[in-house]
């Protein structure tokens, strides 16, 4: 509330400038250095959120910036959109460590002209961000992910049934989750002191998220290492931090009781940390 243009991810608002509407300030420096310290907090904290949407924002503000420097895209509204597309895919690409998943993403989800030179550029933008992101190495593994997976065996023909029962259940988890968010919001939001005072609303979130996220071990760990720890394959060879190899038959309803509850933590906590941000956008449009 302090400062709106910095708050929620951004993505809606950068598809709004790229569709040829103007939003003052949303691209500019006080933007950029709100966002990237708030975001840094609260990813750090432990909240409920991610940081690909705001990656977008911020990646677009570089854009912006460097648009006023040249007089050639600086007065010339086509010539900026160009860049800040290129710099949109730049930000997914480097979110994910996906540079051609940052070309269809601005190709098929943000900007509504995009022609083949604009393509290219774009993912010229895209290995570029890629390629600095490796040089830079934040996560200390030399590659542009934060983890990667290495199966030992294959895949077999079964699975597939698996496959699809994980599909169905995630497309009707995530459509639960968009009105689940959004009923919090609005029910919530209509408490006066949490309407009066939304700084009070987002430290009491802070507050309940370390509370009740603390006693759960895979809770409080970071989502990337639970992630990787659960996608890699058990070896006796390596140490098992949060003890999802069980070596006997009384230690799998305890690991899976313990990630079923972590399951309902995050999903509670991550609807109501996004219903903040919804519920926001929508009073101050109306």
């Amino acid at each position: 509330m302090v400062y709106y243009s910095a708050a929620g991810s951004g993505v809606a608002e950068v598809r709004v400038i790229l569709s040829g509407f103007v939003l003052h300030g949303f691209l500019g420096v006080k933007t950029l250095i709100i966002k990237t310290l708030a975001l840094i907090l609260s990813v750090a904290s432990g909240l409920s959120l991610g940081k690909e949407g705001p990656f977008v924002h911020i990646a677009t503000c570089v854009g912006n910036i460097a648009c006023r420097l040249f007089s050639k895209y600086d007065k010339n509204d086509g010539k900026r959109r160009e860049v800040l597309s290129a710099a949109a895919a730049a930000g997914v690409a480097v979110a994910f460590g996906a540079p051609i998943g940052g070309v269809l993403f601005c190709l098929e989800e943000v900007a509504y002209f995009f022609p083949a030179k604009t393509l290219f550029r774009t993912f010229f933008c895209c290995i570029t961000a890629a390629l600095t992101l490796k040089f830079l190495n934040p996560y200390g593994t030399n590659k542009i992910v934060m983890f990667e997976v290495r199966y030992l065996t294959d895949w077999e023909f079964f699975e597939i049934a698996a496959f699809i029962i994980v599909g169905i259940l995630g497309g009707a988890a995530g459509a639960s989750f968009i009105k689940a968010s959004r009923s919090w919001a609005k029910s919530f939001r209509k408490i006066p002191i949490i309407k009066q005072r939304p700084v009070a609303e987002v430290m009491l979130v802070a507050l309940i998220t370390g509370i009740v996220s603390y006693w759960n071990p895979y809770t409080k760990v970071p989502v990337a290492k639970l992630l990787f720890n659960l996608a890699s394959p058990c070896d006796i060879n390596k140490p098992d931090d949060l003890g999802l190899c069980p070596t006997d038959m009384d230690e799998i309803f305890p690991v899976v009781g313990n990630l079923a509850v972590a399951f309902i933590i995050k999903g509670i906590l991550t609807i109501i940390t996004f219903g903040i941000v919804s519920i926001l956008k929508t009073q101050t449009v109306s």
